[in-house]
């Protein structure tokens, strides 16, 4: 079987492509030409109706102006000297002219004329006109010369009834120009259009208006226009043939046609066959220069496929291959869809690495100073992430210390520089100072990587940022130790005043009833310091809670500035207040109904210590006396003295009720005194 070359293949494709497109081409165009002169025919046809509705509008104008001065008082009354002067006021500047005249065409007044004598009528009405004009109808004129200036004027008139019976007939004209200038809004860009009166002759015309304004036109043209609306063909004066649309107003008996050259309505169609005709010679042309360029690009598309195989198998990007061969095409396909695979997968990879909450370096660097990290690798180190280099593509390490167990730990011995060196770590804790100072610690762990052979030819770090779990231990182990320190001074606390309260009492149900009011005095205390996660309590709130506990807080008054207190002194100034409370209830003011407890402190600051001044002072009460021994309360505030403060207690007992003073001298560390005097 004889084989032809690719070059003929393709001259013969593109010849059977070639000659249909021509001939569809061809069916194209006729449809083209004959959707091309129905659109300028319906065109035509829609600019005579605009110019006819916007002419007519202006006629329509004239014929409100002749109603309004139908009705004016001096041409009823008969007085046409006023009203001449009044009219030519009126139109004064305007290009209108107005004139009334009697049926028989004598002229009774023309404001073309200063004054009644002498005015000239330049309208000439014939019997159809009289006729319309007997029906109350305006009628429009054709074009006349004014005798006057020689202008050529278009006018509208109307009938004026005159009592007995007798009529005037009014009309107002404006030159041919006026209407000419009114359709020239309506007149498309490389048409003309023209108006004719009820005889043929020009009214106006958008082109040559001053030429062709009072002439009549062309008898073959004019008698074209039969009927309301439509369209022709025809030659101009000037021989051009035209397409022409006309419309007859039935109104004023004017005709409005647009018209366009024949050459302007063919002019796209001869340029599209003008194009095709090049196009097609192009085609040719190009389709024998294909026919070499082509079947030469054969063989340079297998080599084409031979370098895309190749960059295939060296990771490269395999380019798309632009080929009209099947064969090449799905070869070439074939190459780019793996190569989109692969790349797929290694996008995965990247997503995963770029999502994974952990530090991945990578490197192929026998020292280890050039790496490629991920994103949480990049804020792990302080490294801004929108400016950083892609993932991918190696970047310089950042000077870090690295400590592991107290002792700096050299560049060298780092895990990745290790695993460079065929090592393997697991879990390796160290901590790493940034530039910035900030202090990181991660778990990290570390492999070599290995090509075909075994050798080693780059390594990979992971590390898990520690660093707040690290802190969270320590924090638990301060906790844990706070929460021991605490369990055991609150123990020996409740050991005390279980001891003292036994100690004291003279029976059990005493010793029952005092333990669980000064114990629930102690929980009151703690839960305001718990409230207040142990950083010490307001002055206030200790001694209105103790207070509160056993008393109607209404009978006692507090007074002073605020002063938060360390935890310990908060918790035994709440026991020493609640002793003081129970005396008051059984010996003191609180007995009675009518006694009170007054409660003020002061603040001093002095240059290392706060002075605290606390008075308990009942009034109201019976007479107290001395005790014979110390109280709970006396032996649980000396205790307080014991633990770093410097103050002393007095108690007077007077007639008026016991005063109890307390004074401390208390470090600037252990107290908080916004309200301290300087």
């Amino acid at each position: 079987m004889p084989r032809l070359s690719a070059r003929l293949h393709l001259l013969g494709l593109i010849t059977a492509a070639v000659i249909p497109v021509w001939l569809f081409a061809a069916f194209l165009l006729a449809q083209y030409a004959l959707n091309e002169r129905d659109r300028f025919e319906r065109e035509a046809l829609q600019v005579a109706r605009q110019t006819s509705l916007v002419v007519e509008g202006e006629l329509t104008n004239l014929t409100t102006v002749l109603e309004g001065l139908a009705k004016a008082d001096s041409l009823a009354s008969g007085d046409l000297a006023t009203f001449h002067a009044g009219v030519r006021r009126l139109l004064e500047g305007t290009g209108r002219i107005v004139a009334l005249s009697d049926r028989q065409g004598a002229t009774l007044l023309n404001t073309q004329s200063p004054s009644l004598a002498g005015a000239s009528q330049g309208v000439h009405y014939s019997a159809a006109d009289l006729a319309a004009l007997d029906k109350d109808v305006a009628s429009a004129s054709g074009v006349y010369a004014d005798p006057t200036s020689g202008e050529f004027r278009v006018a509208v008139s109307r009938a004026v009834k005159r009592p007995p019976g007798t009529s005037w007939i009014m009309s107002i004209s404006v030159p041919t120009s006026r209407i000419r200038d009114v359709m020239l809004a309506t007149v498309p860009e490389g048409w003309t259009v023209a108006i004719g009166d009820r005889t043929g002759s020009y009214v106006a015309r958008s082109k040559q208006h001053e030429e062709m304004t009072g002439k009549p036109g062309l008898p073959e043209y004019v008698a074209k226009v039969v009927g309301r609306a439509g369209t022709f063909k025809s030659v101009n004066f000037q021989g051009t043939t035209l397409l022409a649309g006309y419309y007859r107003s039935p109104s004023s008996g004017w005709f409005y046609t647009a018209n366009v050259p024949m050459s302007v309505v063919q002019a796209p169609l001869w340029r599209s066959l003008s194009a095709i005709g090049a196009i097609g010679l192009l085609a040719m042309a190009v389709s024998s220069a294909l026919t070499y360029f082509v079947g030469k690009g054969f063989t340079r598309a297998a080599g084409d496929l031979r370098d895309r195989a190749a960059a295939l198998g060296e990771g490269r990007p395999v380019q798309p291959m632009q080929t009209n061969v099947s064969e090449f095409a799905v070869i070439s396909e074939a190459l780019m869809t793996a190569e989109r695979d692969l790349s797929d997968r290694a996008s995965e990879l990247r997503t995963v690495l770029e999502t994974v909450p952990a530090a991945v370096w990578f490197t192929y660097d026998p020292g280890a100073r050039e790496v490629i990290r991920n994103r949480f690798a990049a804020d792990l180190m302080g490294l801004p992430t929108e400016t950083r280099k892609s993932f991918g593509s190696p970047d310089q390490v950042i000077d870090t210390v690295a400590i592991r167990e107290g002792h700096t730990v050299s560049r060298e011995d780092r895990p990745l520089s290790r695993a460079m060196r065929g090592e393997q770590t697991d879990n390796e804790e160290f901590a790493y100072i940034l530039p910035s100072g900030i202090e990181r610690i991660l778990l990290s762990s570390a492999r070599p990587i290995l090509d075909a052979k075994g050798g080693i030819i780059g390594a990979v770090q992971i590390s898990l940022d520690i660093t707040e779990r690290k802190r969270g231990e320590e924090q638990r182990k301060l906790l844990v130790n706070e929460l021991n320190h605490r369990v055991k001074n609150t123990l020996a606390v409740v050991q005390s005043i279980a001891s003292q309260t036994m100690r004291t009492a003279t029976d059990l149900n005493e010793a029952g009833t005092s333990l669980s009011g000064r114990l629930l005095s102690l929980a009151k205390a703690h839960d305001i310091l718990t409230q207040e996660s142990w950083s010490g309590a307001d002055l206030e709130g200790i001694v209105a809670s103790s207070i509160a506990a056993q008393e109607d807080p209404a009978r006692v008054e507090l007074s002073g500035p605020m002063v938060r207190l360390p935890p310990n002194l908060a918790l035994s100034l709440a026991l020493v207040i609640h002793e003081l409370t129970t005396n008051a209830i059984k010996y003191g003011a609180l007995s009675n109904e009518s006694g009170r407890v007054l409660v003020g402190w002061t603040l001093d600051s002095g240059p290392r210590t706060h002075h605290i001044r606390i008075e308990w002072r009942e009034i109201g009460g019976p007479q107290v006396a001395s005790p014979e021994r110390k109280g709970f309360g006396t032996r649980m505030f000396e205790r307080i003295f014991d633990r770093g403060s410097e103050g002393n207690i007095s108690m007077a007992f007077g007639e008026r009720g016991l005063v109890c003073t307390i004074e401390l001298e208390v470090p600037y560390s252990a107290v908080d005194a916004p309200g301290a005097n300087g």
